[in-house]
């Protein structure tokens, strides 16, 4: 088989086999990494995380049984192409998620050059029902009939960004301090919140809903905008050269964004400069003025102000994660 054509064959019955929520879920991360033009892949081997692959860039997918899955692509960029419904292409740029349904015909799986790290969720697709009640027959009716007729379906057209708190709680599972059965009860917990927030939660939902009109060009800036600000968070971040950055004038900038991300850009970049340091003082054991001075505050009693407003508590009450 030449250099490429990696294949990921999903067995729902071993996937599932010590999964979470009465074996209904399973979560994966996978790791894209290039080096002198060569591309490595792990993660798409689920017995064993550890197995790097080397491929171009797609991966062969089928399953034995029809899945949903969610995605969010921390780092890089991802797309999902089922061979059958082409129309389903499924693109979605670094830190932006969506969710879409597996049937039992194959896809491929497209990385870009680079690196590139992503979180996946593998869901029963009866599982949504039994957690999500009523509220999965009248959210997600064309879910309902896709599985029923075996088509393939996508959440969003265009995929949504992370939301801060749904980032925290990825990280949260990524970085699960515990072990045993400690561990598991910890990830159903949060993998229960997580996949309740992703489906039903103010911030997404509301996404899902809005009828977002953008020139793909201004969408692309959007997330070029978006992109900067989350590696630059310890930076002042200013309108005027965002808007720059953008190709837009500051008033563009401001309504544009807040038409896609759903907030303006001022509590997006406080909101996410808070889960950030909430992140570094409990896994990392960050002193708080270590962490404000990470996130962009020379002042920790600003800091502190500014924490309260977003998070509804103080800093000093997060405590270290058990090592």
């Amino acid at each position: 088989m030449k250099k490429g054509l990696l294949r990921k064959e999903i067995r729902v019955d071993e996937l599932f086999n010590d999964g979470f929520i009465n074996n209904s879920v399973q979560f994966n991360e996978v790791e894209v990494t290039t080096k002198a033009n060569s591309s490595f892949v792990r993660g798409i081997d689920f017995s064993n995380s550890e197995l790097i692959h080397e491929f171009d860039s797609e991966i062969c997918v089928s399953s034995d049984e029809h899945l949903i899955k969610l995605h969010f692509s921390l780092e890089g960029t991802y797309c999902y192409q089922p061979l059958r419904h082409i129309k389903y292409l499924v693109q979605i740029p670094e830190n932006h998620c969506n969710m879409f349904y597996y049937p039992t015909t194959q896809g491929k799986d497209i990385f870009f050059k680079g690196n590139a790290k992503s979180f996946e969720i593998y869901v029963k697709p009866r599982l949504l029902k039994d957690l999500l009640g009523s509220e999965f027959v009248y959210s997600f009716k064309k879910l309902k009939n896709a599985i029923e007729n075996s088509n393939s379906f996508v959440l969003w057209d265009k995929s949504k960004f992370i939301p801060p708190s749904i980032r925290s709680k990825i990280n949260d599972i990524i970085q699960c301090p515990y072990k045993g059965e400690v561990r598991k009860i910890y990830l159903e917990s949060k993998l229960t919140v997580l996949l309740i927030d992703f489906l039903l939660g103010r911030q997404t939902s509301k996404l899902s809903k809005s009828n977002i009109k953008l020139l793909n060009s201004d969408y692309l800036a959007l997330v070029r905008v978006e992109n900067y600000i989350r590696k630059n968070l310890k930076d002042p971040l200013k309108i005027v050269d965002l808007a720059d950055l953008a190709g837009f004038n500051a008033t563009k900038l401001k309504r544009d964004f807040k038409k896609l991300y759903g907030v303006t850009i001022f509590k997006y970049i406080t909101a996410l400069r808070m889960e950030v340091a909430k992140s570094l003082i409990i896994q990392d054991g960050a002193t708080i003025a270590h962490a404000a001075y990470e996130v962009g505050y020379a002042n920790p009693q600003h800091f502190t102000t500014a924490f309260k407003r977003t998070m509804g508590y103080v800093p000093s009450e997060l405590k270290p994660a058990v090592q």
